[in-house]
């Protein structure tokens, strides 16, 4: 047990409901010269997990955890929003009446009192929790604001007055901006604000220009306002430039003590077409009927040290953050792309795992080393598959390494049979790769290929992260674990109504669901119109992946045992892992340090869980855009699509290419639709829309501010009159505002798990 731990259980056993630092020293045991700042920074951060509240400077309350969640506000364009806990489940969202948000905003992390009253009537305290399967709340304390700037376009009228509309109207209609605070930005431009008063039920919001981003039809603007939108930035603040110009040096012969040398082994990196990180390399031989397999992770925590500016900020970062057109890196360049990536002819630092493989793709043995390595060839995905499928050019070119690759390719279908036999889930959801123009504007869509190359990396990076996982979950040590828990009974049984929709039998095999039950449907559904629907609810039905300090196993993967540990140049949990690793390898794991650690890791979890989301979110934002972008100039042409979602106003439509819109009621016949949740299907008018139900589609619409593309039946067009275009419009504004599920579903699979 950790010392947060002790002392909210300590909070517990005290059964007082306020208390001060000093009280709960005593409960405690703590004697006489007791670090008072420790304790006191613990009840603080147990105040920020909202488990207990600060009242003023010396007391605080505990909160009565049977009433109170912690949640996430999720604004809505109307006059309520929806609160979701911490859990992440949005089947468990909470309704947030207008009269119960005081002054809460779209984003906030707020405390919810749970309970049941009427939409906009007075809340009232002592009705029963649940009432006709509804949970009704009201925020009772804003934890930490959401928005801390706000991205829009000004207006200033003849006056100077300034208003900035903002591109997320769930925060505010509008923000005021004085005289002094418009630093210099003109009518109509983009700018981003600080917020420096939030919105309430007396007064509009206020904030001042930090930035100008430019002319809002710049295609780069847009994008660039998407990424301010999420509080991200390109740049690193001097001093982390300059830290990491100090550390970016070559290998030195002092620093190479202690390590093994790889220097003369035959290794090479696979990555994409576009990369410049190269964290991981592989290599691999054949030794009698087994596989040596030598997996090779840059050894960044060599370079950015435990409290560190550089650490600060990469802790800060959490992950770097790919768009179509370029990264923000967690760390920076000089060392992202220069001294701890594994570029190609240049000596570099590793932590190494080297793998002995059974015929049948089993672990005989293993060996973790910190190294010293070179890597031989920067290989692409492209190349290597055009190898394996016989390019002769190519294979004459890379002569050297032709043999190995084959290998590779053998071993790797030996591991994914394996890997399917124990239930691993594989789904079949294609990710869009997006190619822009010199000018940022969209050149194509298309369906990102998965082929041998890929499946190459990701069977030996499994493997790699399984084994580390495994032995150091043995020695008991922290760690950061990626753990993807077993589905909730209630989603289960709702994912089962649907295959049974489809005339699949979703039958559990024990008494606890088990990835081979799962496996067994993507399996029958190969080939099937359905196929791609399917997996996109079975995703839904699950838990996501996330970072924990428990080993909880990982669901998807069918795996005991599971961590992130190849990616440590973009990802802050592999980092974090990597300094335990190379404390335990360096016989330097004291009880301070044991201690150290296990306070670490948990704040390294969490962070690096919240940053993981922030990050898909804004990646999938700006593919929306970006995609919204491309279909504005597809208006009238006609595709074939498949219904990917369904709704009790609509349906989705996802292309060939993945681009999805949306096909609403109002663009339908006239006439009365039911919707039928379990089945995903909306009939009317004598047709039923059922999700995986092949469609042909016209695009009629596309808004570029909201990232709506709209599409009607190919063979059917309605001119909607005054009063249903309104309702369009107004529905148009709430679509998909609590659905990030389904439209996160089919991106970033890779890194979901």
């Amino acid at each position: 047990m950790n010392f947060l731990d002790s002392v909210y259980n300590s909070i517990l056993k005290s059964h007082k409901k306020k208390f001060s630092v000093g009280f709960i020293a005593q409960i405690m045991g703590l004697g006489k010269g007791f670090d008072e700042r420790a304790l006191e920074g613990a009840m603080n951060e147990l105040a920020k997990q909202g488990k207990i509240k600060r009242l003023n400077n010396h007391e605080f309350m505990l909160y009565n955890e049977q009433r109170l969640i912690k949640c996430t506000l999720l604004g809505t364009s109307k006059d309520y929003a929806f609160a979701r806990p911490f859990t992440g489940e949005k089947d468990n969202d909470i309704f947030i009446s207008q009269a119960n948000l005081n002054d809460a905003c779209h984003g906030d992390i707020v405390m919810v009192e749970i309970g049941v009253s009427g939409r906009g009537r007075k809340y009232k305290q002592n009705l029963p929790l649940v009432a006709k399967g509804k949970r009704e709340g009201r925020v009772v304390e804003i934890l930490e604001r959401g928005y801390k700037v706000v991205v829009g376009i000004i207006s200033i009228d003849e006056r100077g007055v300034a208003t900035v509309l903002p591109d997320d109207r769930r925060f505010a209609d509008s923000v005021f901006v004085s005289g002094e605070d418009v630093n210099g930005a003109t009518n109509g431009t983009k700018v981003v604000l600080d917020i420096l008063d939030y919105p309430s039920n007396i007064k509009m919001a206020r904030g001042r220009v930090r930035e100008i981003l430019g002319d809002p039809g710049d295609a780069r603007v847009t994008t660039l306002s998407i990424i301010r939108s999420f509080n991200l930035f390109e740049e690193f603040p001097d001093d982390v430039v300059e830290e990491a110009n100090k550390v970016s040096i070559p290998v030195s012969q002092d620093d190479q003590k202690g390590r093994k040398d790889y220097r003369n082994r035959l290794i090479i990196t696979i990555d994409g077409e576009d990369a410049r990180d190269f964290d991981d390399a592989i290599s691999l031989e054949k030794l009698g009927e087994n596989y040596a397999l030598g997996v090779y992770i840059a050894d960044v925590s060599h370079y950015v040290k435990e409290g560190s500016k550089l650490d600060e900020e990469a802790f800060k970062r959490g992950t770097s953050v790919y768009f179509p057109d370029h990264v923000l890196p967690m760390l920076p360049t000089a060392l992202s792309n220069g001294i701890c990536s594994l570029n190609p002819n240049e000596e570099r630092f590793t932590l190494a795992v080297e793998m002995l493989i059974s015929p049948d793709a089993k672990i005989l043995d293993y060996e973790i080393h910190k190294g010293i390595m070179i890597s031989k060839h920067r290989m692409t995905y492209t190349k290597v598959t055009k190898i394996l499928n016989g390019d002769s050019e190519l294979r004459k070119q890379y002569a050297d390494i032709v043999p190995m690759l084959e290998l590779m390719s053998e071993l790797a279908r030996k591991l994914i049979k394996r890997r399917d036999a124990a239930g691993q889930l594989d789904f079949d959801i294609p990710e869009p790769q997006i190619l822009l123009n010199d000018d940022g504007t969209v050149k194509d869509i298309r369906r990102k290929p998965r082929d041998i190359s890929d499946r190459i990396i990701e069977q030996f990076m499994v493997i790699t992260n399984e084994v580390i996982a495994k032995h150091f979950s043995n020695l008991k040590v922290p760690f950061v674990y990626r753990v993807h828990e077993t589905p909730i009974a209630e989603k289960v049984q709702k994912f089962r109504k649907f295959a049974g929709s489809l005339g699949l039998k979703f039958i559990a095999r024990g008494n606890q669901t088990t990835p081979k039950d799962f496996q067994t449907l993507l399996v029958l559904s190969k080939g099937q119109d359905y196929s791609t629907a399917l997996s996109k609810i079975m995703l839904r039905s699950m838990q996501k992946a996330r970072y924990d300090t428990m080993n909880l196993g990982h669901f998807g993967l069918a795996l005991e045992n599971y961590c992130h540990f190849t990616s440590p140049i973009r990802r802050y949990p592999d980092l974090t892992i990597h300094r335990i690793i190379s404390c335990v390898l360096e016989g330097k794991m004291t009880q301070k340090k044991f201690r150290y650690f296990e306070e670490f890791v948990s704040e390294s979890a969490e962070r690096s869980s919240t940053m993981e989301r922030q990050a898909e979110e804004a990646e999938r934002t700006v593919d929306d855009q970006k995609m919204t972008e491309f279909m504005s100039n597809k208006i009238g042409e006609v595709y074939d699509g498949i219904i990917s979602g369904v709704t009790e106003r609509g349906f989705y439509v996802e292309l060939e290419n993945t681009v999805e819109g949306y096909v609403s009621t109002e663009r339908l016949p006239k006439g009365r639709y039911e919707f039928n949740e379990d089945q995903y299907s909306l009939t009317g008018v004598g047709e039923t829309y059922k999700i995986g139900d092949k469609i042909k589609i016209r695009v009629v619409e596309t808004d570029v501010v909201l990232r709506h593309i709209d599409f009607e039946l190919a063979n059917y067009h309605r001119d909607l009159d005054e009063e249903e275009k309104n309702n369009f419009n107004k529905n148009k504004n709430n679509r998909d505002e609590r659905d990030f599920d389904r439209k996160n579903s089919k991106r970033k699979n890779r890194r979901r798990f």
